[in-house]
Parts: structure tokens; C-alpha cells; sequence
């Protein structure tokens, strides 16, 4: 038996919440095992694209969507050799992609901070049989709207022709390969429309060795973004969880007259074959996040947080 009532509450800087609904409620035969997980051989985890989202929210709160950099580096065509070889190299291809960037910004008198993910182009892996990796990223590209940009579109190209041959051990020229702009409407939406569908290969193959050649971690983001995130993640007081328990279906029925963007109810199976509520995932708007009742606001950090 599981029991939900352990499940922690989350709430995320930019709303995000995750919480248990029962208090008592206990799942029949759904508990496995123990076992070990091989990082890179599962899609991302919910856990991860929330710490994605929440760094890049936290860019574009300090910074103005105007001035971050949504940038897109991917491979020419290699033989499939090749790209093996360079998906087995794929930690020390992020890592110096992330060190170069960093060089470039401070070089601009920016800090460099930086979100990254890593994506499967799956329309060329149904196309050709071969898994082509490719990253996004964002970071603050100027200081303001009148600076220059820190690294150009020419200069942006270069950098990543540099990664790959580095890896590879001989020039290589990608003229076309990375691609830079400028964000124009959400940053968080931009990289969660790729963080999606990034790793959906994993539930596409069966072939072991395909698997196993897979990045290790389909995200990465410098410290100081992550620590944030989690130094301002929180656990809702005991009351507001009460309100929560005591409104949401109201909200489900009424979401655009609630205080949540979007609402989902996590449903199981209980031991007399009933399906009950036991989980509550959703985004809370920013004007509720500081309108709640004094009495209602988020408690403390999370444990691990401190």
C-alpha cells in the first residue's frame, strides 16, 4: 500500500503547485519494487520541467523577456556513427557548450546564467532511424533593450562549431546549426513547448542499445538559477490546504473564475475499487499568489531547499 497523505506539497515561484488532496487514501497493488532507475532512460520528469520552468521565469523576471535569448543548436547530417559517438559524448558536449556561453557573457559585463534542454528531433528520428540530438536554450542576451547583444548570430554559429569538433577531434563547419533570437512573448513557454516532447523516444523504441546511448540528463541549468528555485519553493500552512481541499472542485467546474490558470485532478483506484481524488496539480495565477488571506500564505521553504 502507498499512502498520499505523505505526498509533499510544492508550490514553485512561478505558481506551480502540487499537492495531496486525501488524507487518508492508500492505492491497491500499485506499489513496485524497489529498483534502479538508469538516468536518460526515461522522459523527463515532472519534477525537472517544473525546475526548467521556474529558471527561466526567474530569468525573465530579472531581466524582461527582451532581453533573454532563446537559442537552438543541432547537427548536420553525420552518418549514424557519428551521432552515436556524439550522444555517448553528450555530457562533455553540454558542458562546454554552457562553459563557452558563460565566457561570452561575461565578456559582455552580463551574468552568465543559463537554462538549457536537450531534445530528440523526433520527426527526423521517424524520417532516418537516427536519434539527432539538439539543445535549446535561454539566457539574458543584453543588458536592456539599447545594449548590443552579447553574442550574435555569426558568433553564436561559431561557438558551436567549436563544441562539436572539439568532441569529435577534427573541424567541422555547421554554418547553418544554431540559430538565436530574441524572445518575443513568454520565455517559459517557448522551452516548455520543447521540453514536452523532447525525450518522447524513450516511449518510441525498443532498441536497448538506442536507449542506452541516450543523454544522461535532458535538462542542466547553473547553480545559481537552481538554488533559487529551490530556496524559494514552499509548502503551503495547513489552512490554505484546507481551503484548497474545500474549493477545487468549484474550480475544476469554474477554472477561468478560480485562482489557477489550469487545474488537474490525480485519480486512482482504492481497495474497495472507488476512484478518489488524491493529488492536485496546477498553476496558480500571479495576482493570487499575493492576494490570499494573510492567513492563507505559503508557510516556509521545503526542507532540502534550506
Amino acid at each position: 500500500m502507498v499512502f498520499f497523505n505523505k505526498l509533499p506539497t510544492m508550490l514553485h515561484p512561478n505558481g506551480e503547485a502540487v499537492m495531496s488532496l486525501s488524507l487518508s487514501a492508500k492505492a491497491h497493488n500499485r506499489v513496485k519494487g524497489k529498483s534502479v532507475r538508469l538516468r536518460g532512460v526515461r522522459p523527463q520528469t515532472s519534477y525537472s520541467k517544473r525546475m526548467v520552468r521556474n529558471c527561466v521565469y526567474r530569468l525573465e523576471s530579472l531581466h524582461g523577456k527582451h532581453n533573454l535569448a532563446f537559442a537552438t543548436y543541432t547537427l548536420k547530417d553525420f552518418d549514424e556513427i557519428v551521432v552515436f559517438r556524439l550522444l555517448r559524448n553528450w555530457g562533455e558536449i553540454t558542458r562546454q557548450f554552457k562553459q563557452k556561453l558563460e565566457r561570452e557573457l561575461v565578456k559582455a559585463g552580463i551574468e552568465p546564467q543559463i537554462v538549457y534542454v536537450t531534445e530528440i528531433q523526433m520527426k527526423r528520428f521517424r524520417d532516418t532511424g537516427i536519434p539527432y540530438p539538439h539543445i535549446h536554450a535561454v539566457f539574458q542576451s543584453r543588458k536592456n533593450r539599447y545594449s548590443e547583444y552579447a553574442i550574435s548570430t555569426e558568433r553564436n554559429t561559431e561557438l558551436w562549431s567549436e563544441v562539436v569538433s572539439n568532441v569529435l577531434g577534427e573541424p567541422v563547419e555547421m554554418p547553418t546549426a544554431a540559430e538565436i533570437k530574441t524572445i518575443r512573448k513568454s520565455a517559459e513557454g517557448y522551452i516548455s513547448k520543447y521540453m514536452s516532447k523532447g525525450s518522447d523516444i524513450v516511449n518510441e523504441t525498443d532498441n536497448e542499445h538506442l536507449k542506452a546511448t541516450l543523454p544522461k540528463s535532458w535538462w542542466g541549468a547553473t547553480l545559481s538559477l537552481r538554488h533559487w528555485v529551490k530556496a524559494n519553493t514552499k509548502v503551503f500552512t495547513e489552512k490554505t490546504k484546507e481551503y484548497i481541499r474545500a474549493n477545487y472542485k468549484r474550480w475544476v467546474d469554474d477554472i477561468e473564475n478560480s485562482p489557477f490558470e489550469y487545474l488537474h485532478v490525480v485519480q486512482i483506484e482504492n481497495t474497495h475499487g472507488e476512484m478518489i481524488p488524491v493529488c492536485l496539480v496546477g498553476k496558480i495565477r500571479k495576482y493570487h499568489l499575493h492576494k490570499f488571506p494573510a492567513n492563507y500564505l505559503i508557510d516556509r521553504p521545503m526542507p532540502w531547499a534550506v
